[in-house]
């Protein structure tokens, strides 16, 4: 009784505060976590990793709840079953998502379910009595799988690493890795192979991109001078001077001060690792990285 009032409590305050009312419920909630006002999370065990973000209207009733680090669940998604919802790293589940956890649903590493997208790991309402089949089954992505917007996934589907599922699509049936799926009913195709090595130059000319691109986001979208000399970005942030580099072989480096690395802030292109400070103008470089390059850093 007293967890759900701090439910309900939580429910009404903005973050951190009901971040703190889940942590006094019992959840199991890392650092630097942020959940909307207007989110009920009801379950028995709730475990949520560093910067996990769930934003408004969502609702999840569930026995065991579980967001990975970096993850991200959309505005109103509705989450209900009496089974598991068990979420990995750098996991995205987009807007008015609807995922049935009769059965337990998993997301691995880095994949995502598009916004409108249905998960059901039931298939009964009618009455067995005259035919109608009850099926109940868990649903399991893979690393790297996207499901895009609007699909359904029914009761029992795997689908293996790195494969896609296009828009509209309904997939009644498990997939191999590196498939792409689509249509009404799921029809298989192979996704296409292709051999690319992120190292040596490549990366490099990765890094100098993402740089290039970055100074003509904030020069449209942002009232920031700024300007890209010999791999380098300076711009102004606040009062602080900020420099954003690159390293050989081609890991990003954010320094707050000139030609101090013990103020840097860095993001690793080659495993996707970062470190773990926290001023402005990494946070808001990061968030760049994750809209337009799909790029999510642990």
């Amino acid at each position: 009784m007293i967890n759900r009032l701090f439910h309900i409590l939580a429910f009404i305050f903005p973050s951190p505060l009901n971040v703190w009312l889940h942590r006094l419920a019992g959840a199991k909630i890392d650092r630097h976590v942020r959940i909307h006002p207007g989110v009920l999370i009801l379950a028995r065990d709730v475990c949520i990793g560093r910067e996990a973000l769930i934003k408004f209207g969502t609702m999840i009733r569930v026995r065991t709840f579980c967001l990975g680090r970096k993850s991200k669940i959309g505005y109103f998604t509705l989450v209900n079953g009496v089974s598991d919802l068990l979420v990995g790293d750098a996991c995205i589940i987009g807007p008015k998502c609807m995922i049935d956890c009769s059965r337990q649903v998993v997301l691995d590493y880095y994949s995502g379910v598009g916004p409108g997208s249905y998960l059901y790991t039931h298939g009964s309402g009618m009455p067995v009595t005259e035919g109608y089949r009850a099926t109940f089954s868990p649903i399991h992505l893979k690393e790297k799988v996207w499901v895009s917007m609007r699909s359904t996934i029914g009761p029992g589907v795997t689908i293996g690493e790195r494969s896609i599922v296009m828009p509209g699509t309904i997939l009644l049936e498990s997939v191999g890795p590196s498939r792409l799926v689509a249509g009404d009913p799921g029809k298989l195709y192979n996704l296409p192979r292709f051999s690319f090595r992120l190292d040596g130059d490549a990366r490099y000319e990765l890094a100098k991109k993402i740089l290039v691109e970055y100074r003509r986001w904030l020069e449209e979208y942002e009232p920031r001078a700024c300007h890209v000399e010999d791999s380098l970005l300076a711009l102004e942030y606040g009062r602080r001077r900020v420099s954003i580099t690159i390293d050989r072989p081609g890991d990003i480096v954010i320094l707050t001060k000139k030609g101090e690395k013990s103020n840097a802030a860095y993001f690793n292109l080659a495993d996707l690792s970062t470190d773990a400070s926290r001023f402005p103008a990494r946070l808001d470089f990061e968030r760049f990285l994750r809209m337009y390059f799909g790029l999510i850093f642990l």
